[in-house]
């Protein structure tokens, strides 16, 4: 009697674990009673679609990896080919998509290519508003940082107050050259990226994303408001008695052994000084390293302070500049919540 008891049960307790290991689309939809030879159909059609859908992929991958030089070479030629600004900054605009679309989803290819061509499209478009110097130089701004930093150095400008203080006008010092190297190491957010995509990669996306969004704030203001640095202003246009030198120009001929500089404009946008995208994407970057560690954010927070110091001491940018590019990563940071979803749903289209 018990023996014709137990058997059931034991059979009932097998059939529920062979339920719980099978598939969950078994499990909601039942097992499949439709004849083998439609299964087998269908198989066949699924695989069918499988190829299908690889073959175009290979083909979009393919024209997005040739589209990518197509972009650059264009936006290159744009003044010898006479192309209007907006047409080469939409241009411009396609390189990193394309870049993104050529390389496989999630892999570290991806990363270094997306990232790659995005701060080509930085440096492009920190370039063009410069390409109609007269037009530009018309409209720069000069007075209203000096005015701001007047104001926060209580009658003098930070940075003419540590150069005064700081150097010597007449030879090039070993602090000159310590502060030079230290503005020289723009690169290090990037490297720290690097870094993290090769220890930390689940932090990565997050990071990258962030320090695209402080570039990208950072340029319209080089269009709508070409403001000149402190060196600018008081080589070309006398500002704060002349006295504000770029340091970073005479510590490079006196390393290289050139000749004295004359006074001149430099290659590229002379008037994308406000703000500093070398300060906000230092602060950013800074923000991201807090996250994977916090010995990685003492660091990353101490390069912010050094950088800061420098591009004030060596005339580069006015303090306002400064404070405007931490404006620009907090903004960044508190508006991450908002523009997250958004993002992701462009991702996910693009997929």
């Amino acid at each position: 009697m018990t023996a014709n008891f137990a058997v059931p049960a034991l059979r009932r307790i097998a059939r529920g674990v062979r339920a719980a290991n099978r598939s969950h689309r078994y499990r909601r939809r039942g097992p499949d009673r439709r004849p083998l030879s439609k299964r087998l159909f269908q198989h066949g059609k699924r695989k069918q679609r499988a190829l299908r859908r690889r073959r175009i992929m290979k083909r979009v991958r393919f024209a997005g990896a040739a589209a990518v030089p197509v972009a650059v070479g264009l936006t290159s030629l744009r003044k010898r080919l006479d192309l209007p600004q907006t047409a080469a900054v939409l241009i411009a605009c396609t390189a990193p998509v394309c870049a993104v679309i050529a390389t496989p989803p999630g892999s570290r290819r991806r990363y270094i290519a997306g990232g790659a061509a995005y701060m080509w499209l930085f440096g492009v478009t920190w370039e063009m508003p410069a390409d109609d110097s007269g037009n530009q130089r018309r409209r720069v701004r000069l007075d209203y940082p000096i005015k701001i930093d007047s104001f926060l150095g209580r009658g003098v400008p930070p940075g003419l107050r540590l150069q005064r203080a700081l150097r010597d006008p007449d030879r090039v010092s070993l602090l000159d050259m310590a502060v030079t190297l230290v503005y020289g190491s723009w690169f290090l957010p990037h490297a720290l990226l690097a870094y993290v995509l090769l220890r930390h990669e689940d932090y990565l996306p997050r990071a990258a994303g962030r320090l695209s969004a402080a570039y990208g704030l950072t340029t319209p203001f080089y269009w709508a408001i070409p403001t000149a640095p402190p060196w600018w202003a008081s080589e070309h246009r006398g500002r704060m008695d002349g006295e504000v030198d770029r340091v970073v120009r005479k510590v490079v001929c006196h390393v290289f052994n050139r000749p004295s500089p004359t006074p001149g404009e430099t290659p590229g946008n002379p008037w994308g000084s406000m703000p500093s995208d070398h300060i906000a994407s230092a602060a950013i970057t800074a923000m991201g390293l807090w996250e994977v560690r916090t010995a990685y954010g003492v660091a990353g927070w101490t390069y912010v302070v050094a950088a800061s110091f420098a591009v004030v001491y060596l005339g580069e940018h006015y303090l306002t500049d400064v404070l405007a590019g931490l404006a620009i990563a907090e903004i960044v940071r508190r508006g991450e919540p908002i523009a997250v979803p958004i993002a992701r749903t462009i991702a996910h289209a693009m997929e």
